[in-house]
């Protein structure tokens, strides 16, 4: 499972041009953000982005809104201008990255081609679906839809072993269902009740598209929620289902095959070639009652089943149609999206997905040179080198503990901006004129590529997500961090700032993730990647008592009258927020010794390290978003991630000559500390 960072960032900004005169280095804070009217020393998060938030209100839709959060949901803007400039051209030699991705944005936006054809690129495959006769025809056409990334019925997928993180095993879980968890199917809310109506409507409307008369299509929806309702009742609900030692179930192949003997794994390990060796089932109740639907539903069921899971997964890439009911439901009802997204955004994201290296070779070249992935690199070593020094002084950590602790932190595994190796899609074919036929292809893909790990040791250099992405995560399962080029963007990460601006921003938050390693939560998984808690149950101890300090501070956070975080929540997260800002301030301080920071626009390298932090996680965000945020959420809503720590750091009231009594300052007796 991943475990995601708080890391992402991109701007749409013009391409890198090669001979281009260099840029001024040494840019400072967003001034023109600051709210000058209130004091630093006062309440800091309005200090020192209140303007921007005012000039700029949360977009409808959206729950929160910064130069961060612009930054991230504008990134496919880069994306898109390396495509359209990619697909003017027609005559990229075959194969190339660029005749595929530039011929797979090409048919995608081509949108008269792709209305016009309708859901016939699926004839083929649904002919043979209505050509099923027998029990062993149906799981013919399961196994051709997992090849595609279809899980109908179950979810056959390679994952790092949790028992073994340096194991990739084979993982058999539910299959996909059209609604988001098991409560919808089983709930008797209104919501829930109402939410399957719906499905029943939706599903017989992407039937009918497909060209099945509407009457045949309304009973066919009904049978398809029927039999998503009993596998549903027999599944986990979404909690327990993301829990990895719940699900940990090791199995042999052998006794696979009693769990569910009316399926014919022999044939679907053998056409996937998979290794008939030990792999774990997440739930085995739900293929118990698997077990049972393949006894006794009817072929005809089945069918109709499988034509719905066929066009529900390909609705996005089909005609207008098909798109707008897909979000309708999926989207809109579901998810509360606002609008469906643009035709270029969504072709955007259907490239990165079908050919995620070829697009992110493009990327790279234009938007993370090597100089930007040298100074990432320095920054993180730094980081690193601090939290070395912060471990040997932590006065309450046993010695045992702390030479693990030392372990684990340099067998972390940090890869920044794109992989050291690509992989190879020369195989996969694209054409202009074809798109569905361009996203199978890029599925099976995928679908291959993730078989042909299972077996083997675990890659962990096997990217979890595009290097284009916006998004950067770590798996504290394998002690692994990926810091993306699309993360590495302007504000979170700026080659032009100054390193007082890039520490307060991007290293605040690396560092952040680093503790967890070595923390709490990093304390159950090993350094030989093993679910196995290496502190001591004193250094637990001291650890929850330097932590209850934070739990009190955040504890008395109101969002609103009557409303507050719990603090025992947030303890973990807030207690590496503390640490990151401690890691991160420590780490420039040492830099500045090679490399001295000036002062830009009157402000010194240390309250530019501070007012990028506020300026960079200092998101706006909705009342209502906040309410659902303290329900469950284990990070504080954004203000009080931003004058939390800070109150706790002397260094902060020293950079701005806070008073003693500033509301900013916490009193030496009052302060929080733990790394």
């Amino acid at each position: 499972m991943i475990r995601s960072c708080v890391l992402a960032a991109a701007i749409a900004v013009a391409p890198l041009i090669a001979g281009a005169a260099a840029p001024l280095l040494g840019q400072g804070v967003h001034v023109g953000d600051l709210n000058r009217h209130v004091e630093a020393c006062t309440d800091f998060y309005e200090f020192a982005n209140g303007t921007w938030r005012t000039e700029n209100p949360i977009p409808a839709g959206l729950p929160r809104w910064s130069r961060r959060v612009a930054a991230h949901d504008g990134n496919w803007h880069r994306l898109q201008s390396l495509l359209e400039e990619v697909s003017r051209k027609k005559d990229w030699p075959a194969g190339s990255i660029e005749q595929q991705v530039g011929d797979h944005y090409a048919a995608c936006m081509n949108d008269t081609a792709v209305d016009a054809a309708g859901s016939k690129p699926l004839a083929a495959f649904m002919a043979q679906i209505d050509a099923a006769r027998t029990p062993a025809d149906v799981q013919r056409i399961i196994r051709r839809l997992h090849d595609l990334g279809v899980f109908a019925a179950f979810t056959s997928n390679g994952e790092a072993d949790y028992q073994n993180g340096n194991s990739f095993i084979e993982n058999i879980a539910a299959g996909s269902l059209g609604m988001p968890d098991r409560s919808y199917y089983v709930g008797t809310d209104a919501q829930f009740v109402e939410a399957r109506a719906k499905f029943k409507t939706h599903a017989a409307k992407i039937l009918s598209l497909s060209g099945m008369p509407a009457a045949q299509a309304n009973v066919a929806a009904g049978e398809i929620l029927a039999l998503e309702q009993r596998l549903a009742e027999s599944a986990l609900d979404g909690a327990a289902a993301a829990d990895l030692a719940g699900t940990d179930h090791k199995t042999s192949f052998a006794q696979l095959k009693q769990l569910a003997p009316h399926i014919d794994w022999d044939t679907y390990f053998g056409e996937a070639k998979l290794p008939k060796i030990e792999l774990s089932v997440a739930e085995p109740k739900y293929l118990a009652e698997l077990e049972r639907e393949f006894k006794d539903t009817p072929v005809a069921t089945w069918k109709v089943y499988l034509k719905w899971q066929l066009l529900e997964s390909a609705a996005p890439s089909l005609s207008q149609a098909f798109v707008e009911e897909s979000f309708n439901f999926k989207d809109k009802f579901l998810a509360n999206a606002a609008e469906l997204k643009s035709r270029s955004q969504r072709c955007v994201e259907s490239t990165d997905a079908s050919l995620t290296d070829p697009l992110a070779q493009k990327y790279v070249q234009a938007y993370f040179p090597p100089s930007s992935k040298a100074k990432v690199r320095e920054i993180v070593d730094n980081l690193k080198l601090q939290i070395k020094e912060l471990i040997a002084a932590a006065a309450w950590m046993e010695p045992d503990t702390k030479r693990k602790s030392l372990a684990k932190l340099l067998g972390t595994d940090i890869q920044i901006g794109y992989p050291d190796s690509w992989r190879d899609y020369s195989g996969v074919k694209i054409r202009r004129d074809a798109f569905w036929e361009n996203v199978a292809a890029g599925r099976r893909f995928n679908v291959d590529d993730n078989r042909r790990q299972v077996g083997k040791p675990t890659n962990r250099d096997a990217w979890r997500i595009s290097p284009s992405s916006p998004d950067s995560y770590i798996i504290l399962e394998i002690n692994t961090m990926v810091l993306t080029a699309g993360t590495l963007q302007p504000p979170f990460f700026n080659p032009d700032a100054t390193d007082a601006v890039n520490y307060g921003a991007m290293g605040i938050a690396v560092a952040h993730d680093l503790t967890h390693a070595i923390d709490a939560t990093g304390a159950a998984v090993d350094v030989g990647l093993h679910p196995h808690n290496w502190w001591s149950e004193k250094d637990h101890r001291d650890f929850e008592a330097r932590g209850q300090c934070l739990v009190d501070q955040f504890e008395r956070y109101f969002i609103e009258p009557g409303v507050h975080h719990n603090g025992k929540r947030l303890r973990d997260e807030t207690v590496a927020d503390l640490g990151g800002v401690r890691i991160a301030y420590l780490a420039l301080q040492k830099s500045m010794r090679a490399h001295p920071v000036p002062s830009v626009d009157g402000f010194t390298p240390e309250q530019q390290f501070f007012i990028s932090w506020g300026q960079t996680s200092g998101h706006a965000m909705r009342i209502e978003a906040q309410r659902q945020l303290v329900k469950g959420d284990p990070h504080p809503v954004p203000k009080f991630r931003v004058i939390g720590p800070f109150s706790n750091t002397p260094e902060f009231q020293q950079a701005f000559s806070c008073k003693a009594a500033a509301p900013m300052v916490r009193t030496p007796e009052q302060r929080c500390a733990v790394w």
